[in-house]
């Protein structure tokens, strides 16, 4: 199992709208990612920055089954316009773990 930790940051002005659609995201999008073997998944939110932390089985076989099925890739489409990032396509930057306490 790895632990993935990530950064981004959003637009300016993209903060609600993208918290909206991470009230209630689509149960198929829950579905394939859970799939794709991501859980205890979370994001935080500090003012434009967001941090990721999830735990999978394989990232590499979790992105690639993520980007295969339809509904990430659509996802994925609708999240991209909130990112500021120079790579729309990957804006999250992957963090070192320098420490883990279980």
């Amino acid at each position: 199992m790895q632990r993935i930790g990530r950064l981004t940051r959003l637009k300016p002005g993209a903060v609600e709208e993208y918290r909206r659609w991470h009230q209630q995201p689509w149960q198929e999008i829950l579905d394939v990612t859970r799939r794709a073997g991501i859980h205890n998944y979370s994001i935080y939110l500090h003012g434009n920055e967001l941090f990721s932390y999830l735990e999978v089985d394989d990232w590499q076989e979790a992105v690639r089954m993520l980007n295969a099925e339809p509904m990430g890739a659509k996802w994925q489409e609708l999240m991209a316009p909130f990112m500021d990032a120079a790579d729309a396509e990957a804006p999250w930057a992957m963090l070192e773990e320098v420490f883990h306490l279980d």
